[in-house]
């Protein structure tokens, strides 16, 4: 028979800071082990060790069930994460000298950072724990006051049989860092209620000497952290999970400490390719270098490398001033997402143009390619603008007929190439039959208009010196060839930071005449820096 804890929340939030001193999204089981064990300790059921409280044997039992048998489902509710725009300071209850006095000094804290709640956070076993540890959680969970901070109140209590919720997520061992809607939640490993015990006791066993107990001229907290040796990685798939097909099957995001300019994000992807390629050493695939053998067909789309800003509407939260995407296309070889894989765990800055350094700031989070953006709001519909500037695949087709708008619809038919029937003809004819199988899906360009540069450089990488460079920015509906929620990028850059398609929403039954199309902002250049 099936065992839960369920977590109900009556303020309807959620408040606990992760190692980062971010809001961690949910709780995690490490945490649920925590509030259990400092009910055992410090409540009706603890019971004298020496000159200290301590759970009694049963609760230690129970704790250690917990350590050896993680959730094998988990609910997660749906979630909004407010990570905090106000700060406010508190005392820190230590002191500082300053030129003209002693104060206490201050902490800054962000009072608004909270996760708003819909619904119950449940933990689930597929197999009830025996009686007796079944009792002590029952009543160990009915002793916890709350899960996070003390602004964050919580009744806990346990559930079986028919009570117990259907998961949204299961237990995956073989789910690692770069699996496509895996959840990460930290949980207790055998030796977490020993090693939070001894903590304890050496926190409260030997008081402060009165040379460490003196008042100092400027203090520091002596509050020691708690050890997290025995803490480990449990990762949670979502059940039944749909999703659409699209042309780069996930996106692997590294949040920067710094803010990429649109006019430098091709310059900065080619540095993070290089950073990648360089990370992989000798014998990197094709999938990654974009250098295939004469006899292997090219894939429509290889590894693409872009940049995203705070105000694009991105599905997974982040407050990071900007993050590095890196879409994987459809049907990887598993050998060679092994390979990219290690080469991003590694990556942890980045050189770039006029000698910057960007760093990683976090983890990577994996999300699917389809559900990469935030759904658009209720009544509005979503068209899509290429940022930075898209520029043609090819040097266009021979006729006076042959416009910005075609170019746009080509690129298109390049990236869904392998979802599009199939197309006949060469050269001209396959070009123009591949903008017409783009059409039959519905897609069409909104808006388009040439941009008039010197600074190539910007838009492309690469190009041969015969070549005319025409970047262009347009405004697309995809029609049926992708969700709203799905990423791409079009044209001759687009794996490397080039005409990424990000979302416009735009209210319904708004006509073409009445949409304002934005200017292309062209950014100052200040002695060859790139900031």
């Amino acid at each position: 028979m099936t065992f839960a804890i369920v977590a109900e929340l009556p303020l309807g939030t959620y408040r606990g800071a992760g190692q980062d001193g971010r809001p961690e999204p949910l709780p995690s089981v490490a945490r649920l082990h925590a509030a259990l064990l400092c009910a055992a300790g410090f409540g009706p059921r603890a019971v004298p060790r020496g000159d200290i409280l301590a759970p009694c044997e049963a609760d230690e039992v129970a704790l250690r069930w917990l350590e050896e048998h993680p959730p094998d489902g988990v609910v997660i509710p749906q979630l909004i994460v407010n990570r905090g725009r106000a700060v406010a300071y508190r005392d820190d209850g230590t002191v500082k000298k300053t030129p003209t006095a002693m104060t206490i000094k201050k902490l800054p804290k962000s009072p608004d950072a909270s996760v708003a709640v819909n619904g119950q956070f449940v933990w689930v076993w597929r197999e009830e724990p025996p009686p007796p540890v079944r009792a002590a959680l029952e009543a160990l969970c009915a002793e916890v006051a709350y899960l996070g901070t003390t602004e964050s109140p919580v009744r806990l209590r346990t559930a079986a049989g028919n009570e117990v919720p259907t998961p949204t997520h299961d237990l995956d061992p073989s789910a690692g860092l770069f699996s496509v809607g895996s959840v990460a939640v930290a949980a207790p490993m055998p030796g977490r209620t020993a090693e939070l015990m001894a903590a304890h006791e050496r926190t409260i066993g030997t008081p402060p000497s009165m040379r460490e107990d003196k008042i100092k001229s400027d203090e520091k907290s002596l509050s020691a952290v708690p050890p997290r040796e025995r803490v480990g990685t449990r990762r949670y798939m979502r059940r039944n999970a749909v999703y659409a097909q699209a042309p780069w099957e996930q996106v692997i995001l590294l949040p920067l400490d710094r803010a990429i300019p649109e006019c430098y994000r091709v310059k900065w992807a080619v540095a993070a390719h290089r950073g990648l390629i360089r990370l992989i050493g000798e014998g990197a695939p094709p999938l990654v270098t974009g250098a295939y053998p004469p006899a292997v067909r090219r894939p429509s789309n290889r590894l693409a490398l872009h940049f995203l800003d705070p105000s694009m509407p991105v599905a997974v939260d982040s407050d990071a001033p900007a993050t590095l995407a890196i879409l994987v296309p459809a049907g990887t070889d598993a050998a060679d997402m092994e390979v990219l894989s290690e080469a991003v765990s590694s990556l942890t800055s980045l050189r770039g143009p006029g000698g910057w350094f960007v760093r990683v700031t976090g983890e990577p989070t994996v999300v699917a390619g389809a559900r990469m953006w935030a759904e658009p709001e209720v009544g509005h519909i979503r068209l899509w603008r290429t940022s930075p500037a898209a520029v043609p695949d090819t040097r266009g087709v021979r006729g006076s007929d042959w416009t910005f708008a075609h170019a746009a619809l080509l690129s298109l038919g390049f990236v869904w190439k392998d979802q599009l029937p199939a197309v006949a003809g060469r050269q001209d004819e396959y070009y123009r039959n591949l903008a017409r199988a783009v059409t039959e899906t519905g897609a069409a360009v909104v808006h388009v208009r040439a941009l008039r540069t010197t600074n190539i450089g910007d838009y492309v990488h690469r190009v041969n010196e015969h070549a005319v460079v025409r970047p262009y920015i347009a405004h697309l509906w995809l029609g049926d060839l992708a969700t709203p929620t799905t990423i791409a990028a079009i044209g001759q850059s687009r794996h490397l930071g080039g005409g990424l398609l990000v979302p416009v929403d735009v209210p319904e039954q708004t006509s073409s005449n009445e949409i304002t199309f934005p200017e292309h902002a062209q950014l100052k250049r200040g002695n060859g820096r790139a900031w």
